[in-house]
């Protein structure tokens, strides 16, 4: 599903008005490893992943902490409060190649807000649907980080992401669930809970 396809579940779309929103959602290809960072790229936009995996991480005492994973038909969103804890750091890493839909969210309002085609409330639904993804997925994650284990954090990982080892190294994994790389080693190996963890 693409994002016009979203919005045509809360407007009628005139062929006008569709071109106008095509055009101000940029659809830009990403090779593996290939970042972008900056304050501007970071807050302006809403991605949507059409193909392919990306992570959210910032840099903190020269370490890497993933913040957030996303895989097709999932948005990401960068707050501006993680930007204005982390600065420069927090960065937007594609894991592999890459088809997104950069959806700059204050045209796709000002079209939506000049047109008939949509009412005040269905306006409000669709203008948060990329929010609401993203609040969903933080509540989810908060509740997993406080009441699983390490070795059930895992589980739940890749239930929740099932293409995440094809793409996202030991560190990372860890670093977003809150355990070293070594517990992580152990968790796989089936050695985890042998020895008291640290």
């Amino acid at each position: 599903m693409q994002p016009i396809d979203l919005i045509r579940k809360f407007a009628h779309l005139t062929p006008e008005l569709e071109e106008a929103l095509n055009s101000v959602m940029v659809e830009r290809r990403f090779r593996k490893g290939d970042t972008l960072r900056g304050k501007v790229n970071l807050t302006a936009y809403a991605y949507y992943i059409i193909e392919g995996a990306a992570r959210v991480y910032y840099t903190r005492k020269s370490k890497e902490h993933t913040f957030e994973f996303a895989f097709e038909n999932e948005f990401i969103i960068v707050s501006p409060q993680l930007i204005n804890r982390m600065g420069e750091t927090v960065t937007i890493q594609f894991l592999e190649p890459a088809t997104v839909i950069m959806m700059p969210h204050l045209q796709i309002k000002e079209l939506l807000q000049g047109s008939d085609a949509i009412d005040d409330a269905a306006r409000l639904l669709f203008l948060n649907t990329a929010l609401i993804q993203y609040c969903s997925l933080l509540e989810e994650r908060a509740g997993v980080m406080q009441s699983l284990g390490a070795d059930e954090r895992y589980r739940w990982i890749l239930e929740r992401y099932p293409r995440i080892t094809e793409c996202a190294n030991a560190t990372q994994i860890a670093s977003f669930l809150g355990i070293t790389k070594e517990t992580l080693y152990r968790i796989k190996s089936g050695k985890y809970g042998h020895r008291k963890e640290r």
